[in-house]
């Protein structure tokens, strides 16, 4: 794993990026074909159960991609292809569980950006380093979690392919993760939320080792995107993911300029 000073380093530089997550300024749903009145083009979603939006767009529109004008119609992957629409707005194709066709509007000089000072981070402390189990269930197991801007009661299938196993002052925990990739993420909440730290809860990424040992270290524990941008649409922590006990590690808050 990446050493702390240089973690912490690298996360407070790439939340700040021209497409970090204080940038976001902007999220559509694109159902159908879309104009908006303040970007140019025509955006479709792909058919359904593909992430990834289709534009169409003239030359004069200004819109371009990797330097070259959009002329036509393009497919954009989403969470890949980069639209540049001037020197600081951009677009991007994204997609969320339940929602595979949004446009991610950008901007390098949101006031997010201008304010930013930082984060505040508790001091690293080694027994918030624990070892864990990974515990694999069924092929293709899913779990629910409620998001940010969801509607009271629903719930956003994830991939999530198993639970983390813990003890922590002779207590028993269980943690279910979503799948990214490799990586199995934590989204979870403790007593130091909407004090010490961010109100919505914090993340926490593992691996698990072969053998089902997991490293389970909160010193690595970071801030979701809606902490940045309310225009993110962040997973909650499950009810057995909010632990009854202070986690005195990881990232609290972003800091701005007042």
């Amino acid at each position: 794993m990446i050493d702390i000073l240089t973690w912490r380093a690298e996360r407070e530089r790439s939340v700040a990026e021209f497409q970090g997550d204080l940038a976001l300024v902007k999220l559509h749903f694109v159902q159908g074909t879309t104009t908006f009145e303040d970007i140019p083009g025509v955006w479709e979603p792909l058919t359904s159960g593909t992430p990834g939006l289709k534009l169409t767009a003239a030359a004069a529109d200004g819109l371009t991609i990797e330097g070259k004008p959009v002329d036509g119609t393009v497919i954009l992957e989403a969470d890949h292809t980069l639209v540049r629409l001037s020197e600081r707005i951009t677009l991007v194709a994204t997609s969320q569980p339940g929602s595979d066709h949004l446009l991610a509007v950008y901007d390098a000089k949101a006031d997010a950006v201008q304010q930013y000072e930082g984060l505040s981070v508790f001091p690293y402390d080694p027994s918030w380093c624990m070892t864990g189990t990974y515990i694999q269930e069924e092929e293709g197991r899913t779990a629910a979690f409620a998001h940010v801007s969801d509607q009271e009661g629903a719930g956003r299938m994830h991939q999530s392919p198993g639970d983390i196993h813990f003890e922590y002052e002779g207590a028993a925990y269980r943690l279910t993760p979503f799948a990214s990739g490799d990586t199995l993420v934590i989204v979870f909440g403790d007593r130091t939320n909407g004090q010490e730290t961010y109100g919505m809860g914090r993340m926490v990424n593992v691996i698990p080792e072969a053998n089902g040992t997991v490293q389970l270290d909160f010193n690595y524990a970071y801030l979701p995107p809606c902490a940045f941008s309310p225009h993110f649409n962040c997973p909650m922590p499950p009810s057995h993911n909010r632990l009854p006990f202070r986690i005195t590690a990881g990232e609290k808050q972003v800091r701005f300029r007042k």
